[in-house]
């Protein structure tokens, strides 16, 4: 038996070696190592000062002469010019919260559009969609007059006056929950090709509605809703429009809107801007979304699977 496996496994090894496989390899190897260069550019680049990094010139691979762990201490611990581990704890809240809710609504109003009849549902779920083709920027201004006009908060009357919920937590808690359409679309997907006759049984031994959605349905949703909860995640954790646009206090900033504020305020007349830590903490804010796209990304091809869909 050990003999078989062992030549069946060089029979393996061989074939890869052909030279029609040889050339497959070598091509994805060059292609991964480029792709992987920016990355080792940033690792590398941590290692610098501000003011050798500003005198070196930099080649293929920046190797400084005199390493530092400044800057990646600064990426843990914070710093005097930014906290960065409220930032990193920010952020972890925000995406955590924002990726609940596109999990809950997406799996409700999937089931709705998917099970329930009630008159309009297509013209609904038709336009719910068509807002997936218009422009986040479009909305950014029309969603700042909301949180500024924002009645009874920041100093508002009903009609005008006062700063609303701009700068606040309310920003992330308001603003963030919304009907995850893409989610809702793809579960609706999902359902439309279960048997109703799951929900039929289970309403026959007693089950409420929640208890068909959370107990029936959700087990048979779980590629779909990882793939939700991983763009989400991914989406939420790299967005900097929110907190940069509409908040201003350093407590409530996010890793990317600081990491712009930095780079900004580095561009300015007379400033030396300390590109080290700002390498070091865009490497912060990328490898989590590296690492979560990585080991899940098998669930995304299985979320759009399940769906029916294919690219």
């Amino acid at each position: 038996m050990s003999q078989t496996i062992k030549s069946d496994f060089s029979k393996r090894i061989a074939e890869q070696f052909k030279p029609k496989y040889l050339l497959a390899h070598l091509v994805l190897l060059g292609v991964g190592l480029v792709l992987l260069y920016p990355l080792v550019f940033m690792v590398l680049a941590g290692f610098f000062t501000k003011t050798e990094f500003m005198t070196t010139v930099l080649g293929l691979l920046p190797i400084p002469k005199a390493p530092t762990w400044d800057n990646y201490l600064t990426l843990f611990n914070g710093s005097a010019d930014a906290a960065i581990r409220k930032y990193f704890l920010n952020s972890t809240l925000r995406t955590v919260y924002a990726t609940f809710w596109a999990l809950l609504t997406a799996l409700l109003a999937g089931y709705v559009f998917a099970r329930l009849q009630f008159r309009g549902k297509n013209t609904l779920f038709l336009a719910l969609l068509g807002t997936q083709m218009i422009p986040a920027t479009i909305a950014l201004i029309p969603t700042y007059l909301q949180f500024a006009r924002w009645p009874f908060a920041g100093g508002n009357d009903i009609f005008t006056g006062g700063t609303g919920i701009l700068d606040t937590w309310w920003v992330y808690l308001i603003g963030g929950p919304s009907i995850n359409i893409m989610g809702a679309f793809l579960v609706k997907q999902s359902i439309e090709k279960l048997p109703y006759e799951l929900d039929e049984a289970a309403k026959m031994d007693g089950a409420g509605t929640l208890r068909i959605i959370f107990r029936i349905l959700l087990p048979l949703q779980m590629p779909i809703m990882a793939f939700i909860a991983i763009t989400t995640a991914l989406a939420t954790w790299n967005d900097f429009i929110t907190p940069f646009f509409y908040t201003s206090s350093d407590s409530l900033q996010t890793l990317p809107a600081a990491i712009t504020r930095l780079s900004s305020a580095a561009a300015s007349p007379g400033a030396v801007p300390n590109w080290p830590l700002i390498i070091t903490l865009s490497l912060g804010t990328t490898l989590p979304a590296l690492l979560l796209f990585f080991f899940f990304q098998k669930y995304i091809v299985q979320g759009l699977a399940n769906t029916g869909i294919k690219g």
